[in-house]
C-alpha cells in the first residue's frame, strides 16, 4: 500500500477476500499450505481467463490476467523444475513400489500430502500415468 500500486492493492485486497471467504466456509483458520492451495486456484482461475480473453482477441483484458498472475504468484514458494519433479515422482513410484496404473492414487497422494506446495500436479500427475502406463 506504502508503494503507492494501486493494481497490486487492489489485487492482493481480492486474495485476501478469497482467503477468508474460504475460511469462513470451512469455519476454520487456514494454515500456510491451505493458504498456498487458496492462492493457486486464483491462478488457476486467471490462468483460464487469460486463455478465453486471449482467443476471444481481448488482449487488454488478456494483459490484465496476466498482471495478476505475476502478482499473485510473488506470494507463493518456487516450484520445483520440471526436471526435478521427474525425479521426485521416480522416488516416490520405488518408495511405494507401484507396478501399473493401478497404484496411481497411491503414488499421487503420497505427493499431495508431502509437496503439494511445491509439486505442479498436473505434472506430476502426467508423469505417474506416463511412468506406470510404461511398465
Amino acid at each position: 500500500m506504502k508503494s503507492g500500486s494501486k493494481n497490486d492493492v487492489e489485487i492482493l485486497r481480492f486474495v485476501i477476500s478469497l482467503i477468508k471467504k474460504e475460511e469462513k466456509d470451512k469455519n476454520k483458520d487456514f494454515s500456510d499450505s491451505e493458504v498456498i492451495q487458496v492462492l493457486k486456484k486464483a491462478i488457476k482461475r486467471n490462468q483460464d481467463a487469460f486463455e478465453q480473453f486471449s482467443k476471444a482477441g481481448r488482449n487488454d483484458l488478456a494483459e490484465k490476467e496476466q498482471m495478476e498472475i505475476k502478482i499473485i504468484s510473488r506470494y507463493l514458494p518456487d516450484e520445483l523444475s520440471a526436471s526435478e519433479i521427474e525425479k521426485l515422482v521416480q522416488g516416490i513410484i520405488s518408495e511405494v513400489n507401484a507396478k501399473d496404473q493401478k497404484d496411481i492414487g497411491k503414488v499421487m497422494a503420497v505427493i499431495k500430502q508431502n509437496h503439494a506446495d511445491s509439486v505442479d500436479m498436473g505434472l506430476a500427475s502426467k508423469l505417474v500415468k506416463t511412468i506406470l502406463s510404461a511398465d
